[in-house]
C-alpha cells in the first residue's frame, strides 16, 4: 500500500471487442475505487500479450509484457475476469497469468498473499462456474487467496450491452460487492503480504 492507497489491479478481457467480461471487470473495478482504492486495468486484447515461453527472459519481451509484470508487482490486490471458452477459462486469461512467472524469485513472490477477486462470463449455462473453477487452482499456485465472493455471469449475451457492459442490476450489483469485498478483504490482510 503506497501514499496509504490500496492498490487493485485488474486483468481481463478477450480479443472480443465489446467483450462481456471486460464490461464485468470495469464494473467491479469501479465499485473497488468508489471504496477509495487506486485501480488499473490491463485489459488483455489491448495489451496484445505475446506467448509466455517458459525460460524466455523478460527483457526479451515488449513494453506491454513488462507494463503487465510491473503492475502484478505493484498489486495489493487483483480482480481477473475471463470469458468461459468450452468449459474452462480462455487462453488469453491463462496466457497471462504465466506471466506471473516473473515474480517468482520477488520478496512477495507471484499473488503471495494477496486478495484475488474472480469473475466469469459465459454464453451458457455452466462454463462460467468452471472458469471461475479453473481460475480458483491457477490462484493457489500462485499463492494468492480467492476473496470467498465469486462472480459467474452464465448467458452474458442477454444482460450486455454492444459495449460489454452489464445491464442486469442483479449481476450488477454482484460486481459491485465484488469490487467493494476486494478492498475490505486486502485492508485486513497486509500482515499475511508482509509476513
Amino acid at each position: 500500500m503506497r501514499d496509504g492507497h490500496l492498490k487493485v489491479v485488474g486483468i481481463g478481457g478477450t480479443l472480443r471487442e465489446g467483450s462481456s467480461s471486460l464490461g464485468a471487470l470495469r464494473r467491479a473495478l469501479d465499485s473497488a475505487e468508489d471504496v477509495g482504492a487506486e485501480v488499473e486495468l490491463l485489459d488483455l486484447r489491448e495489451l496484445a500479450l505475446p506467448m509466455y515461453e517458459p525460460g524466455r527472459p523478460l527483457d526479451d519481451y515488449g513494453l506491454e509484457v513488462r507494463r503487465f509484470v510491473e503492475a502484478v508487482r505493484e498489486a495489493d490486490a487483483l480482480i481477473l475476469s475471463t470469458a468461459a471458452y468450452h468449459g474452462t477459462l480462455a487462453g488469453i486469461t491463462k496466457n497471462a497469468l504465466d506471466f506471473a512467472q516473473f515474480l517468482a524469485r520477488e520478496e512477495q513472490p507471484y499473488f503471495d498473499g494477496r486478495i484475488v477477486g474472480l469473475i466469469s462470463t459465459a454464453g451458457g449455462d455452466q462454463a462460467a462456474t468452471n472458469a471461475n473453477g479453473a481460475m480458483i487452482n491457477v490462484v493457489h499456485a500462485l499463492r494468492g487467496i480467492v476473496a470467498p465472493l465469486m462472480v459467474a455471469i452464465p448467458r452474458a449475451w442477454r444482460i450486455t450491452d454492444e459495449d460489454g457492459n452489464i445491464t442486469d442490476e442483479n449481476q450488477g450489483g454482484r460486481l459491485d460487492q465484488l469490487g467493494a469485498l476486494v478492498v475490505e478483504l486486502a485492508e485486513r490482510v497486509p500482515a499475511v503480504s508482509a509476513a
